[in-house]
């Protein structure tokens, strides 16, 4: 599934460097490859076992290379990071806009209107999601149906590529309700894998909140070589407060919000025209509905 991404800060449109994209071809798109993936790269032990290797002092020679590739801010070499590991879940600054509702997380956003059948639209246009010759819905995301307050409202699907910042946040001022774990595989949530199967089947961790903006369900999906989700555990919280972060790998966050909450126009034209917005954790997305938040 390829997408464009359009940037929001220069309106442009930007092609995203892909790691490893030829054996993410050979896993989704040969017989051999499938094989593969389903018996070794999407088990958990495989992420686990990887995951001694970057936090392993050997795995500090991976860093140069990777901030090369992705072109990321040089400054970044210099810090004495003590693995690879390290590196990637490193904690960095983070503006957060002083009113609306915030982005979680950096990174790709789509959104999509939540129909009062359940169903996802991108404008009037519904969406017809076939996974292994059922109809996927948001009941499948959840493992549980949608509650009725969401009808109305949106989904917005947050894709973390490796070069984003890995850590994400409080979107808004709320209370903890309750949390669901549900296990599962760790397939790739990348735009040419099998992206909305992923979330169907993805090991995910699902919150429940009571905000100033109405009620949220938040969602953490985890991904190919993802081996841990790693979350805070508030009881109550405040925009930008740091909600956790993700080990190595590609992820996705999703997030149901309720009528309580409008998003940005152009964050729904992108989506609309079939554009990920490349977006910056803790900048406005969106405001209350009732014009005062």
């Amino acid at each position: 599934m390829i997408m464009k991404i359009k940037d929001r800060k220069t309106g442009k449109i930007i092609k995203e460097e892909e790691d490893s994209a030829s054996i993410i071809k050979f896993l989704y798109h040969s017989l051999l490859g499938r094989i593969v993936l389903k018996f070794i790269f999407s088990r958990i032990y495989f992420s686990k076992l990887l995951s001694i290797y970057y936090k392993s002092a050997l795995s500090k020679k991976k860093i140069r290379d990777f901030v090369k590739k992705y072109d990321m801010d040089k400054s970044l070499l210099n810090k004495d990071f003590k693995s690879f590991d390290n590196f990637f879940k490193r904690k960095e600054d983070v503006v957060i806009n002083r009113e609306g509702f915030v982005a979680t997380a950096s990174g790709k956003i789509r959104v999509f209107k939540i129909g009062e059948d359940n169903g996802l639209y991108l404008g009037d246009k519904k969406l017809r999601i076939m996974i292994k010759e059922n109809v996927y819905n948001i009941d499948k995301l959840l493992k549980e149906p949608l509650p009725e307050w969401a009808k109305g409202g949106y989904l917005l699907l947050y894709r973390l590529s490796l070069c984003d910042y890995h850590r994400y946040i409080y979107p808004v001022n709320g209370v903890f309700v309750r949390r669901r774990s549900i296990a599962g595989r760790l397939e790739s949530v990348r735009r040419d894998a099998a992206y909305w199967r992923a979330f169907a089947e993805n090991k995910r961790e699902v919150e429940y909140w009571h905000t100033a903006f109405g009620d949220i369900i938040h969602m953490e999906i985890g991904a190919m070589l993802v081996g841990h989700i790693h979350n805070n555990r508030k009881r109550s919280f405040k925009r930008g407060d740091e909600k956790g972060y993700f080990s190595y790998g590609g992820s996705s966050i999703v997030e149901i919000v309720g009528k309580g909450i409008e998003i940005d126009g152009d964050i729904l034209k992108n989506s609309e025209r079939g554009f990920e917005t490349k977006i910056k954790i803790g900048e406005r997305i969106g405001y209350g509905s009732n014009k005062a938040t």
